[in-house]
């Protein structure tokens, strides 16, 4: 079981409300293990990864298998799908990621090999988000 405290943030909406996020450990392409903040969104299809982080991580960005992606309405954003390994807590998984061509999304840990090895809680009452090891 790992929890994860949910961060205080500013919404331009709603003014300061908090957010489900999840430390992640990425394994680079050199081998060392890189952390990074990412949030964890139950109605996102997949892992999403902003271009900068991708290439921080030594990936070649549009070596990836491309795809079109929606969020919210009907703009679409080209990505590029890598395989990645995590450190999810003390577990390590293999997850696709598919690794945005800009800057301009979020880091998302959507549900695709992640929902399916964890039973992910949001805990509204502690903030926090416990993954329990299926």
């Amino acid at each position: 079981m790992t929890d994860f405290a949910w961060r205080k943030e500013l919404s331009e909406s709603f003014g300061r409300i908090m957010r489900p996020v999840a430390e992640v450990f990425v394994k680079d392409k050199r081998g060392m293990w890189r952390a990074l903040t990412m949030y964890v969104d139950s109605g996102a299809d997949a892992c999403v990864m902003s271009r900068s982080f991708g290439e921080l991580f030594g990936h070649v960005v549009e070596k990836g298998r491309s795809i079109r992606m929606k969020g919210f309405g009907e703009e679409e954003i080209r990505a590029y799908v890598h395989n990645m390994e995590f450190k999810l807590g003390n577990y390590e998984i293999k997850v696709k990621v598919a690794i945005a061509d800009n800057d301009n999304v979020p880091n998302v840990l959507g549900r695709t090999d992640i929902f399916n090895l964890f039973e992910v809680q949001f805990k509204s009452r502690k903030h926090c988000t416990r993954f329990l090891k299926n």
